[in-house]
């Protein structure tokens, strides 16, 4: 009591969100943003400021400003603290190819964050677990340019445009759009070139700028300029000779220089510290910290270098106050932006009921994403959708099929979540029938005892105590498994301490020598025919212990499995080793599938991959399907050729064998807590995949690239890669068909707008991604292929037509030059074409561009220079001049006369001639105005 007293002062004291006594100016909402900051840091002590440079900044009592924890994480819903939605992953989000689908959802992820802080009191009580939940160390918006990746299931995919796309849209959620505060910080990582795992720690890339600037930066660049995003997180690796923490190249002149950022720079956890450790950039630890703040790192995740080693850097003259202070400015506009020193009742944000939090809008929107992002990569003799009126029967089987793989970074969901097998049998209902095998891999000689091995069943008593006494709930079952973690919620399951009995009869397969393997976290005891054989009845971590027994074919044997949990981690199964059966098939190993493929009419394999194969610190070491699943699709088809094979993974999986072999293939990615009901509408022909690739799925290994390889230009991605990929970028089928026709394209004004009529000739309603894709005139250097410009995902009824508009701002085809040093627009025919895919281009048109690289001069007086600036062009003559402007196509844009040879002629962006005629002459120049 004495501390919750104490806490109340404090929130007395300091004011909900950090208001305190109004004679501070900082206090004041009537001025501007920068008086308020600078009144702030003018109060502030050396080591007041510094203490703000770390991501957990400490309160300032004296000013009753509040401790703040910078770091969250929202890549696909708020991970802490407590429940919340959890959405696809975000390549799943990114198969949408929907922004404003995506733009939704981090709205509604905002909202949550925003609820669960209103509901702990405005971030006034002393607890930094929850102060994190305004701001977020996402999205993730590194170029997916290599599968191998082990942070691929973050991104938005290989492609710079689309990932632009969908990551504005989701700084733009996450902000919100008041004019005056920020819902939530939006955190753009990791900058910059951040792809690999193994080595991050320590790698320094070299990358041609020409890469930079095309491929690896516009991601980041239209997050700041479109999305206006407050902070940006720096990479653990290096680019081009330096650490990303002291790259001033990076941070200051590129970010602020070239991009005109506001925000501050966070570092990626531990990063400031590598420069010194694993870098070995530097042995100090205080020039590591001027090297950082020096480069433009403004705030640190971590406080290895931020606090003792930078304070003792300004000490000894290293760094100057004006550094300190201007990270420190920045650090505090992101919070004052929040709202985080203004009266909470003025913030509308402030007013978001934690109800929000898991409501039944964010649940349909989390099924409506996960719905969206289904991309269909086979559908032989339409084999999907199911048609549930000629069949009675449908057997689930599969790795995944009962797990929820909900990605890095994920939360907990407050609501329960759906796995396939949930989402199959709730949409089947009573019309068809459902039958479910658990996996049992074939790397493990073990297969858990199930219908086939206990024909009779199995009984099982939940006793809500620990030692199996008192009267218990009871129950039948098939299988002697308990796994809450990944199983969906039983009700007759009490909270713990609990205890379990199974009961049942096995019967020998063959003769010889057999060995149970019972897992249990907690407490277990394994009766065989009455004899102990596995006494471990203690608080334990979950573990594994096995005995060994004789059986003849044919007899049955009791078998009894207690069980206690205590709390915390659960689990209880009981697998077994039977002696060899003569004749045995090899998809016998895989437990009760096989029993199971041969009594349904169809099908369903939930295979795919998890965070055990690809996540954060761990890259791939192949593209393959485990080679147990791959075999077990390959059995499983002998038995029953009427399989659907459904794919949960988080990048691209080489499925050669599969999509010759299995009728139909769905990819389902990490689809969040509800994916099993999507994967079952979109099985049962409720919905109608129209999900899209955002990466190009390779054949294998050989087609990439050494990893270590960030030339683009090497045959990366759909850009650069001339081979025949399993399945290309921005591919997906449809229960229906759409064909294009009627492209038209013409310049207007700074863009290229173009129109396609696509109609869908199919039976059913359908979404067709329509995606254009621009070639640079032949002859540029180094040029892609093709690159997608622009993308428009448009709902079609079936039998209907629609025409579909796309702008491709011609600023946007440039590319950087080498030579130059700066950005160029080829002369010459330009290409467009829109299809269904990078590979399946329907139409095209040549629309030719003048060259252009911000100014051509065409024909030059001396003493005469236009310049383009924003919203116009100025000139600058030595004496009086007439100036008339004209568009591309010859229309006069402006015109006027100046006296003194110095004006400004205001002009709406694109392509003018302005020809400026004085004394000596006349002067054409040909501009680009933005």
């Amino acid at each position: 009591m004495k501390y919750l007293i104490l806490a109340l002062l404090t929130v007395a004291a300091v004011g909900t969100g950090g208001q305190a006594a109004p004679r501070y100016q900082f206090r004041d909402t009537t001025l501007t943003c920068e008086e308020r900051v600078n009144d702030l840091l003018r109060r502030l002590t050396v080591d007041e400021k510094i203490g703000l440079l770390r991501a957990t900044s400490p309160a300032i009592p004296r000013l009753g400003i509040a401790g703040y924890n910078h770091g969250n994480e929202a890549l696909h819903g708020v991970v802490r603290p407590g429940k919340f939605t959890v959405f696809p992953q975000a390549i799943g989000l990114a198969a949408t190819w929907n922004p404003s689908l995506i733009h939704r959802v981090a709205t509604a992820i905002s909202d949550e964050a925003r609820g669960r802080w209103n509901e702990l009191g405005h971030g006034a009580l002393p607890s930094a677990s929850h102060s994190g939940l305004l701001t977020f160390w996402s999205p993730t918006i590194n170029m997916a340019r290599d599968p191998r990746w082990g942070r691929t299931p973050e991104t938005y995919g290989e492609d710079p445009f689309l990932t632009g796309e969908i990551a504005v849209a989701f700084v733009r959620g996450l902000q919100g759009d008041h004019p005056r505060y920020i819902k939530c910080v939006s955190t753009p990582k990791h900058f910059a070139v951040n792809n690999e795992e193994h080595n991050r720690g320590w790698n320094i890339v070299t990358v041609p700028e020409r890469d930079l600037r095309n491929y690896y930066f516009p991601a980041f660049e239209k997050c700041i300029r479109e999305g206006n995003a407050q902070s940006i997180m720096s990479a653990y690796n290096g680019v081009n000779g330096y650490p990303c923490s002291i790259n001033k190249w990076l941070l200051t002149d590129v970010l602020r220089g070239d991009w005109n950022f506001d925000g501050y720079v966070v570092s990626d956890c531990g990063a400031p510290e590598y420069v010194v450790s694993l870098h070995h950039y530097t042995g100090s630890y205080p020039e590591a910290a001027s090297l950082c703040l020096k480069a433009g790192l403004d705030l640190e995740c971590g406080d290895n270098v931020y606090i003792g080693p930078l304070k003792e850097a300004y000490d000894r003259g290293m760094v100057t106050m004006a550094e300190i202070d201007s990270a420190a400015y920045r650090v505090l506009r992101g919070r004052l932006r929040l709202g985080l020193f203004d009266n909470p009742d003025d913030n509308p944000y402030n007013s978001i009921p934690s109800s929000v939090v898991g409501c039944a809008d964010h649940q349909q929107l989390a099924a409506e994403a996960a719905r969206q992002s289904l991309v269909l990569l086979k559908n032989s003799d339409a084999m999907l959708p199911l048609d549930l009126d000629a069949i009675t029967s449908i057997g689930v089987v599969g790795i995944n099929a009962a797990k929820y793989e909900f990605g890095d970074y994920s939360g907990v969901p407050l609501n329960t979540p759906m796995s396939v097998l949930d989402g199959l049998r709730e949409l089947a209902g009573d019309r068809v029938e459902v039958n479910y095998a658990p996996w049992n891999s074939a790397t493990s000689s073990y297969t858990l005892l199930g219908p086939t091995a206990m024909p009779d069943g199995v009984k099982v008593e939940y006793f809500s105590n620990s030692d199996l006494s008192g009267t218990p709930v009871t129950v039948q079952d098939s299988y002697i498994y308990y796994d809450p973690k990944n199983q969906p919620p039983n009700p007759n399951v009490p909270a713990s301490p609990m205890s379990i009995r199974w009961t049942a009869e096995v019967v020998a397969p063959s003769t010889g020598r057999a060995q149970f393997a019972v897992t249990s976290d907690d407490g277990c005891r394994l009766y065989f025919d009455g004899r102990l054989m596995v006494d471990h009845w203690e608080i334990r971590p979950e573990a594994t212990n096995y005995a060994t027994v004789k059986i003849e074919k044919g007899k049955r044997y009791k078998i009894v499995l207690e069980y206690f949990d205590n709390g915390g981690e659960a689990v209880a199964k009981l697998a077994w080793r039977t002696p060899v059966v003569e004749g045995a098939r090899p998809i016998d190993k895989y437990g009760d599938a096989a029993h199971v493929l041969e009594t349904s009419d169809v099908a369903v394999a939930v295979m795919g991959i998890d965070r055990t194969i690809e996540r954060e610190g761990q890259d791939r070491e192949s593209l393959d399907l485990p080679a147990d699943q791959t075999e077990f699709i390959r059995e499983a088809l002998k038995i029953n050729p009427n399989l659907v094979v459904v794919l949960v993974a988080g990048s691209p999986l080489s499925i050669n064998e599969i999509d010759e072999s299995a009728p139909a293939v769905l990819y389902a990615w990490y689809p969040g807590e509800q994916g099993g009901r999507a994967v079952a509408e979109a099985l049962f022909g409720d919905y109608n995949p129209g999900g899209r690739l955002p990466l190009t799925f390779y054949r294998g290994m050989a087609d990439l690239p050494a990893f270590d390889d960030y030339d683009i230009t090497h045959g990366r991605t759909y850009q650069y890669f001339t081979g025949k990929p399993l399945y290309p970028f921005g591919y997906g089928l449809s229960y229906t068909t759409f064909s294009y026709s009627d492209m038209r394209a013409e310049v207007a004004g700074d863009s290229v707008a173009v129109a396609v009529t696509v109609t869908n000739t199919g039976n059913r309603d359908g979404d067709e991604v329509v995606q254009l894709y621009v070639s640079t005139p032949s002859g540029s250097p180094l040029a892609p292929v093709r690159q997608l410009k622009g993308f428009s995902r448009v709902g079609i009824p079936a039998g209907e037509s629609r025409d579909v508009v796309m702008t491709v701002g011609i600023d946007d085809l440039k590319l950087w030059d080498e030579d130059s040093g700066g950005f160029v627009l080829p002369e010459g025919d330009y290409l467009f074409q829109a299809g269904a895919s990078s590979a399946d281009l329907r139409l095209q048109k040549i629309v030719r561009l003048p060259a252009l690289s911000g100014v051509e001069n065409i024909g030059v007086v001396p003493g005469i220079d236009v310049s383009p600036v924003e919203n116009g062009v100025e000139i600058v003559a030595d004496t009086a001049c007439d100036v008339t402007v004209h568009d591309l196509a010859g229309i006069t844009a402006g015109r006027g006369r100046f006296p003194t040879g110095r004006g400004h002629i205001a002009l709406a962006p694109g392509f003018y001639l302005v020809t400026a005629t004085t004394a000596s002459g006349t002067s054409t120049a040909k501009v680009l105005v933005r």
